[in-house]
């Protein structure tokens, strides 16, 4: 599913989702498709009001919202932390740093194991699993020693 978001253009992934191509949501779609980091709102806004002078932040924030409700970007959150966006590609987990603040991509843990020992009310439909690994990367761990 993933990897054909990468290859597919932002107009017409919109279409296929359902979504006007609007030049707003073209240009926060094509900028998280382009890019592998994990931006925030705030973050996106900044980058794309130099193309567009009158897009809001509430604009923003409305088009990722709706960018989410047809899972072409996930919402990537953290304790003590922004709330950050990526497009969806293949499913993957994060790791932390809570030195720096930096979002790491990691392979996808076992799913299976987790919805087995998941103690949840009976009937209940997972829809998704997200894992974030907290701890320090190499810089700040050397700093903290």
């Amino acid at each position: 599913m993933a990897s054909a978001h990468l290859a597919s253009e932002p107009s017409a992934l919109l279409a296929r989702h359902g979504l006007r191509a609007t030049r707003q949501r073209v240009s926060v779609l094509g900028l998280l498709l382009a890019q592998r980091g994990h931006p925030t709102a705030v973050e996106l806004h900044a980058r794309l009001r130099r193309a567009h002078p009158n897009l809001s932040q509430k604009t923003v924030y409305e088009i990722l919202d709706a960018l989410v409700a047809v899972g072409l970007v996930s919402r990537v959150a953290h304790a003590g932390g922004a709330t950050r966006f990526e497009a969806l590609r293949e499913r993957h987990d994060h790791a932390h740093c809570r030195g720096c603040g930096r979002l790491y991509d990691v392979p996808a843990g076992p799913e299976a194991a987790i919805r087995r020992r998941a103690r949840l009310p009976s009937g209940f439909r997972i829809e998704q699993i997200h894992v974030t690994i907290e701890g320090l990367c190499p810089g700040c761990a050397r700093e903290s020693a």
